[in-house]
């Protein structure tokens, strides 16, 4: 772009006046932009370069929004128009449209320091879900990096289909133009090896390691500088994360592309492992101020409610039999009743049971639904349901998604139904059924409360 071109209060195709510039990057720059049609707000971004590759820049430009405008989820940042600009020396220039988010991106939020693992996980397991939504739709992102995630009050973005690709699209680059970061570029990419998710699902290794170490595994600028890197190996994650994650991570970041997770999987272990411990209950003080073990405690509790029933036993016993010995000498005459004798008193703290915990809280309904969904993801990408039956619960699960009500209600039952149906004709795994029972059940409550 020109100094003097484009400027704050630029009109573009007729439609959309330039507020200001937000970022500037190696291949385009963002503006805040009014689309006075509509009247609301949105991200506009106009690719440099243009006098080095007028040709390839106004492809790229063009694929982004073509790419962007396939996919529809709330994870990923929408692509509302592509036009083009004429600049005053009537050169063309392209323009994406996009949806305006407010918030930071990661990377500006690292800048700070690492992550809590637990809050690096949250935000991975959202990455995981919309680009498992990306790759159902047969997209490859190629670019997963702090700077194209966003954090917004809304939740978690993924920006910028640039570079991305169709699924096993050969990945013919000579420029490099379309590789995209060194340091976040999976290493079948520098083999020429066509399009495929578990690049992403590399790139979304890099990310959750560098949430939580501040740098991704090879922090380098350059080509050169990477071959380098890799030759020397990565340092490994800190002992005290979870085992878990880390065995996480490093099935993401193996150089083999079929033996990373799929992402719908990542998403499901990451969603597991960031939801918060539940605090064990307290354990009260024993006589002296020492504490009982759960064990002793079980065995005391079952005594006293044993004594208390035979006492109770003795009583009604005792009453049984006086009954009856009045009864064999009761005079011709009817007598008043006498005055029954109160009843025997059992101690209330041997008896009363426990009150019972209170139950959790139901899911929100959107919470609930991605749930199901990730499970459904994940169980077909291990061949645990069959794919056409995993895209008509998907399907089925986003109507679900668009109705209120009863009408929600008899969807979650035609879900259940569904899943009842395909389990039966072996197309769904007994395991991967019961964790998806477990999830309507989950989203049942929600829709129930919203």
């Amino acid at each position: 772009m020109s100094d003097d071109w484009p400027a704050a209060g630029t009109l573009l195709a007729f439609r959309y006046r330039l507020v200001s510039r937000l970022e500037t990057g190696g291949m385009a720059e963002i503006w805040h932009a009014q689309d006075e049609l509509l009247a609301r707000p949105v991200a506009l971004k106009l690719p440099t370069g243009l006098d080095r590759a007028r040709a390839d820049v106004l492809q790229l430009a063009w694929r982004e929004a073509r790419m962007g405008a396939r996919l529809s989820h709330p994870g990923i940042a929408a692509v509302h128009d592509y036009d083009e600009a004429v600049r005053p020396d009537g050169s063309v220039a392209p323009f994406v449209v996009m949806e305006l988010l407010g918030g930071e991106t990661l990377a500006a939020r690292l800048v700070r320091g690492p992550l809590p693992w637990r809050e690096a996980a949250t935000i991975g397991a959202a990455v995981a879900e919309a680009l498992a939504a990306a790759h159902t739709s047969g997209v490859v992102h190629r670019d997963v990096k702090p700077g194209n995630v966003m954090l917004t009050p809304t939740g978690v973005k993924i920006l910028d289909f640039g570079i991305s690709a169709v699924t096993g699209e050969p990945d013919d680059d000579e420029t490099g133009a379309t590789f995209g970061t060194p340091a976040y570029v999976a290493p079948e990419r520098l083999d020429g090896k066509p399009a495929e998710p578990a690049t992403d699902v590399y790139g979304l290794g890099v990310l959750l390691y560098e949430m939580v170490t501040g740098q991704p595994p090879y922090p380098v600028d350059t080509w050169e500088e990477l071959a380098q890197a890799r030759a020397g190996g990565t340092a490994a994650l800190p002992a005290t994360l979870p085992p878990a994650f880390r065995e996480l991570v490093c099935r993401c970041l193996v150089d083999e592309p079929d033996r990373r997770p799929a992402a719908a999987e990542v998403n499901e272990i990451l969603t597991e492992l960031a939801e918060p411990e539940q605090p064990a209950p307290a354990e009260p003080a024993g006589a002296g101020g020492t504490r009982r073990s759960g064990r002793r405690r079980l065995v005391l509790w079952s005594g006293l409610v044993a004594l208390a029933v035979s006492m109770l036993a003795v009583f009604a016993s005792l009453g049984t039999s006086r009954q009856t010995e009045d009864a064999g000498r009761a005079p011709a005459t009817a007598q008043p009743p006498a005055s029954p004798s109160p009843a025997p008193r059992a101690t209330t703290a041997s008896v009363t049971p426990r009150s019972a915990a209170t139950p959790a809280a139901p899911l929100d309904v959107d919470v609930a639904l991605a749930r199901v969904r990730s499970a459904i993801e994940a169980g077909r990408a291990q061949g645990q349901i069959r794919p056409d039956v995993a895209v008509d619960l998907l399907n089925l699960l986003g109507t679900l998604g668009r109705a209120d009500g009863r009408q929600a209600e008899e969807q979650v039952s035609e879900l259940r139904r569904k899943l009842r149906d395909r389990v039966s004709e072996g197309s769904v795994d007994a395991g991967r059924a019961e964790v998806l029972r477990d999830r309507l059940a989950d989203l049942d409550q929600a829709v129930g409360s919203g």
